[in-house]
């Protein structure tokens, strides 16, 4: 570790994260960070790989994050809801499987890959998971770019469509 390596590794990683930003795409700090270090990581020598201490940190960071997002109201809606909830979840996680399994099966990834690609999860925790895992990060974030992407671009014109906001 130098602080050559470690200066080129984080402005790599804010300059991505920014111009994610100004690109409006999902995640964007999350995703732009990943491209800048990686294009870094390909490109040159000095790169900086986080200890497993400063990872913890991280992980605990996007636990916080997470955990802010429960509310009372929220457990109210899902009090009211928890049937649709749980058939939506179980389907979310059948189809997830059957599409894990034709990726195994079918194209040379692994089992760990294709599950973690095809989990219905979020980019951050499906990439923080795939980390952990020692699988393809890069390709399970890829499928869950396009697969955010997809869904908030084919929202938003359904409820323009049906006369809702967008």
């Amino acid at each position: 570790m130098t602080v050559a390596s470690v200066a080129t590794t984080l402005a790599a990683a804010l300059v991505g994260a920014a111009l994610a930003t100004l690109l409006k795409l999902p995640a964007a700090p999350l995703l732009g960070a990943m491209v800048g270090v990686g294009v870094v990581k390909l490109t040159s020598e000095l790169t900086f790989q986080i200890p497993n201490a400063g990872r913890w940190i991280v992980y605990v960071a996007v636990g916080w994050l997470l955990g802010q997002t429960v509310t009372k109201d929220a457990l109210v809606v899902l009090r009211s809801h928890v049937v649709a909830v749980l058939v939506c979840v179980v389907l979310f996680l059948v189809f997830g499987l059957v599409l894990a399994w034709g990726l195994w099966r079918f194209t040379d990834l692994d089992v760990h890959t294709a599950l973690l690609a095809t989990a219905p999860g979020g980019i951050a925790q499906m990439g923080a998971l795939s980390v952990e895992a020692k699988v393809n990060a890069p390709l399970v974030l890829t499928v869950h770019v396009l697969r955010i992407t997809s869904v908030i671009v084919l929202m938003s014109l359904g409820m323009k469509l049906m006369g809702g906001k967008s």
